[in-house]
């Protein structure tokens, strides 16, 4: 056996081991996943609209029993602390009114791509501690393995985001 092969054994094996303690730590201890949105005390959109669906009386038809749906769910999401179309809107003109204010204020100065990246994020980061609270917590996804779009970044991106 030459070293190379050796070398190519030894990297496969700490890949493999990697891998399994990533998965491993994915899964959780015992009391993890203890059902959806674990932890954050939030209620997503689709159990929502089912507990309205619960509450609301059967016996009612049509436009009441839309108004009634449509109170009862405004009320939990307000409740739950979720956006309202309106907030999130707000928050984007926000956010866009921020990266303006910050590329006038970059305007002048001589960067690289990378740096210019950099300053942006940092001026929108000093703008919005929002935005900072979810970009740390984005960090903290990424140096854990958390791939974006899957549940388990999503799951840990609003328990981080809500932790004081």
């Amino acid at each position: 056996m030459n070293v190379r092969t050796i070398l190519k054994s030894a990297a496969l094996g700490a890949g493999i081991c990697i891998f399994a303690i990533g998965v491993a730590l994915a899964q959780g201890g015992p009391g993890a996943g203890a059902g959806p949105g674990a932890g954050s005390g939030k209620m997503r959109g689709h159990e929502i609209r089912k507990a309205c669906r619960d509450e609301v009386k059967s016996d009612l038809r049509g436009s009441e029993r839309r108004d009634a749906m449509k109170k009862c769910i405004d009320e939990k999401r307000k409740a739950a602390g979720v956006l309202t179309r309106e907030e999130r809107q707000a928050r984007r003109e926000k956010a866009r009114e921020d990266m303006k204010a910050c590329r006038e204020k970059l305007k002048e100065q001589r960067f690289t791509e990378a740096e210019r990246r950099g300053a942006m994020q940092t001026c929108m980061l000093e703008k919005d501690p929002t935005r900072a609270k979810a970009m740390t917590c984005r960090a903290e996804a990424e140096t854990k393995k958390l791939e974006r779009g899957t549940k388990e970044f999503r799951d840990f991106m609003r328990q981080c985001n809500t932790a004081p």
